[in-house]
């Protein structure tokens, strides 16, 4: 008799696992949640920059006698020893910057941001940094 009461016994914890099992993953999901919602507090995310077309850019250099984006991307590709690619005026505010992306001799894109009014490079975090291409 015992080993019928063991053999539904194991029936009903074999039944059982799945919803262990799925409120094991609700729980970690949920854990993840809470430790990124955290994390933004503490962090805030800036807002992202927006932006502007070849006209809307053309207005606002006159406007606000920024550096021309010409000079912006010849100037960030003398300085990083690379290929000028695109120069993207963009603002947060009242602030405009160059979104620059650069080409290396060894095929790694170089991401840069210039102050537009100052002509002054900013750095970057490292985690924006691209990898080389895979050579096959």
């Amino acid at each position: 008799m015992q080993g019928a009461v063991g053999a539904e016994g194991l029936i009903v914890v074999m039944a059982a696992l799945p919803f262990v099992s799925r409120a094991a993953v609700l729980g970690l999901a949920m854990t993840a949640a809470a430790a990124h919602a955290a994390e933004a507090e503490l962090h805030p995310a800036a807002p992202k920059p927006v932006c502007l077309n070849a006209a809307e850019t053309r207005e606002e250099v006159k406007a606000h006698r920024l550096l021309e984006p010409f000079a912006a991307l010849k100037f960030a590709a003398t300085q990083r020893k690379a290929e000028a690619l695109s120069a993207k005026l963009c603002h947060n505010g009242d602030d405009f910057i160059y979104e620059i992306t650069l080409l290396h001799r060894d095929g790694r894109l170089v991401h840069v941001e210039m102050e537009a009014d100052t002509g002054k490079l900013v750095s970057r975090p490292p985690h924006e940094a691209h990898e080389p291409p895979v050579r096959n």
